[in-house]
């Protein structure tokens, strides 16, 4: 089976799956149809009792007017039922065509019945896992290659890959890296610029989104701060912001046909549980649409902390100085999702960079009503940075920290010689 082949397959996937779900939304308005339906005409009958029954004039007359507006709502619902009723059987309709289709296209490639359920699934995820394993091939199809970059230690060891796969598939110029600028009330300083030359180093285009406020904004505004449950940080300021992006991609892209557009993202199984149920490769069923099929692509997705850093130290890749402070990630400083240990870290790294931040924070908690978090306040982080750095004094460290902590001295020289070589 050919690429061209393996992605017409994942779009009639796509199809088929939009299609049922639109026909499970359109079964489940039209059982809502019919229950209102259902209580308008019981609604009539109360108040019919209600007019018989009526002793007074005043009594009778509101009795008519209830049973009047009552028969108008018998009316309406009857209308929304029967429309209901036409949308589920469209629904049906696309839904079964789109399924035969799927079955037709993949019929000639499988022996037995093609793709209902689970199958439809399997099919998807074989033709995923196939395209995961052949980066080159798929960078070729590919119209455009969206690659997000925090210019943390992940997106630079991604970024780095893709650029010598696009560079040996000849498509260097298919590379979008797009940065989601947070601001200086959310992100470490020089972030924004960081990821700009972490981009240039490959020659390759560079996008900035600014975010209008930041964290910082975004908390104002809905007076609450995220949590691991809520994220809004990264669907507000993130990703909503890089699909408006995404479709200037594609409409300047000027193609007749549907455009593939591959959003890679520097996601490891590693971190977390819930990230370790991810995909290295999957189709995004929300951005996707009939002009342009997207799929999601996580290209380090097994690589491990130390390999990661193994990688940075080898092709002498610059990271953020955060990293030699020992900060684990360069996310938001005040990230929800850190622990009150490394909370505890950010606080004092603000305080050796002179950054106001933690100030912000506690005054923003305090005039919303709203605890960073449900187990503990931001102040409450503070107080305890406060003591550590009573205790110990302020923090410190040194060039190439980051990499000692994870490979040792000798690496950290080797590192910071191939460092001094490039500048």
């Amino acid at each position: 089976m050919d690429i061209t082949t393996r992605l017409q397959l994942l779009e009639a996937v796509r199809r088929a799956e939009q299609a049922d779900a639109a026909y499970t939304a359109a079964g489940r308005a039209c059982t809502r149809a019919t229950r209102a339906a259902v209580d308008a005409h019981t609604d009539i009958g109360r108040c019919e009792q209600q007019l018989t029954a009526a002793p007074a004039r005043a009594q009778t007359r509101a009795a008519a007017n209830a049973l009047e507006a009552a028969q108008q709502t018998d009316v309406d619902c009857g209308r929304r039922k029967q429309a209901a009723k036409v949308k589920l059987r469209r629904a049906f309709t696309a839904a079964r065509t789109a399924n035969r289709e799927l079955a037709t296209l993949y019929a000639p490639h499988a022996s037995g019945r093609a793709t209902g359920g689970k199958r439809r699934s399997a099919v998807a995820a074989s033709i995923l896992d196939e395209l995961a394993a052949m980066p080159l091939e798929m960078i070729r199809a590919a119209d455009a290659l969206v690659v997000h970059s925090s210019a943390g230690k992940d997106s630079l060891v991604m970024l780095h890959r893709l650029a010598t796969w696009a560079a040996q598939a000849g498509c260097k110029d298919k590379v979008v890296v797009v940065h989601c600028d947070l601001g200086d009330t959310s992100e470490w300083p020089g972030v924004r610029e960081l990821a700009q030359r972490q981009a240039e180093r490959y020659g390759l285009r560079f996008v900035a989104i600014d975010s209008e406020g930041g964290l910082l904004g975004l908390v104002e505004k809905r007076g609450m701060f995220p949590d691991a449950s809520r994220r809004l940080c990264t669907s507000t300021l993130k990703r909503d912001k890089a699909n408006v992006l995404l479709t200037a991609i594609v409409a300047a892209l000027g193609l007749d046909r549907q455009a593939l557009i591959i959003n890679c993202l520097g996601i490891r199984a590693a971190e977390s549980t819930a990230r370790s149920r991810k995909l290295p490769l999957s189709i995004d069923a929300r951005t996707s649409n009939g002009k342009r099929l997207v799929l999601t692509w996580h290209p380090i997705f097994a690589l491990s902390e130390t390999e990661v850093w193994q990688d940075i130290a080898a092709e002498g890749l610059e990271y953020h100085p955060a990293y030699d402070a020992l900060m684990p990630r360069l996310s938001c400083v005040f990230c929800v999702l850190a622990g009150f240990s490394v909370l505890v870290r950010a606080v004092r790294l603000c305080w050796a960079l002179g950054l106001p931040l933690p100030e912000k924070y506690t005054d923003l908690e305090a005039r919303i009503g709203h605890r960073f978090k449900e187990q503990y306040s931001l102040a409450d982080v503070v107080t305890e940075a406060a003591r550590i750095e009573t205790a110990e004094g302020p923090l410190t460290w040194r060039p190439g920290d980051a990499i000692r902590d994870q490979l040792g001295e000798a690496a950290a020289a080797d590192y910071l010689h191939r460092l001094a070589l490039a500048a």
